[in-house]
């Protein structure tokens, strides 16, 4: 079964756009009273500004390789054993080929 390739760019443009939030959420000021009040406070919005840059970054970077990959980028292709390429029809041996 093959992915149409506007479903991975739309998977690939939704994590970039999740990692630009991480990583503006590393530049927000952190407030430590405000995370004792908030009802948000917790879990996600407790981690430092460090962590969210490295994760955003980390998002940044899955989505374009999910665009290069979308591209015929195959990293990972030489390890399968499998050529990158369909292989081309095979003619039969048996039998006369007739020319049109």
């Amino acid at each position: 079964m093959r992915v149409p390739p506007w479903v991975t760019l739309a998977v690939a443009v939704l994590v970039i756009v999740f990692g630009l939030y991480r990583l503006r959420m590393s530049l927000k000021k952190v407030d430590p009273e405000a995370t004792k009040k908030s009802v948000m406070g917790g879990g996600f919005y407790r981690m430092s500004p460090k962590a969210h840059l490295v994760i955003g970054l980390l998002y940044l970077a899955l989505g374009g390789a999910l665009i290069a990959t979308t591209f015929g980028w195959s990293p990972l292709g030489g390890l399968t054993g499998k050529p990158d390429e369909p292989p081309a029809p095979h003619k039969h041996s048996v039998g006369i080929e007739l020319s049109k």
